[in-house]
């Protein structure tokens, strides 16, 4: 299991290696996530915890709580990238 810093680094360098019409919008909200989870459970962001506390479909739920409105594609998007590149 990688660390949450890990798997940051390789998403975000995935993400730029492709042919994107506007990159900027998934790495927005990638800042918006990890801005969340820094203000709400700081702890997350340390080693593997993320992953290790939740799958991905059970920190989209924690998310939208935090958020306490609907997630957006791109939001979704990065989640889900995220826990692809933890493993």
């Amino acid at each position: 299991m990688k660390t949450y810093t890990e798997a940051k680094r390789d998403y975000v360098k995935d993400h730029l290696s492709k042919d994107l019409k506007s990159p900027t919008i998934r790495l927005n909200a990638l800042t918006r996530i990890e801005d969340t989870i820094q203000s709400k459970s700081p702890d997350l962001l340390k080693n593997d915890n993320l992953f290790t506390k939740y799958d991905k479909n059970s920190f989209e739920l924690q998310y939208l709580n935090w958020k306490s409105y609907d997630l957006n594609g791109a939001e979704k998007s990065v989640i889900v990238g995220l826990f692809k590149f933890s493993k």
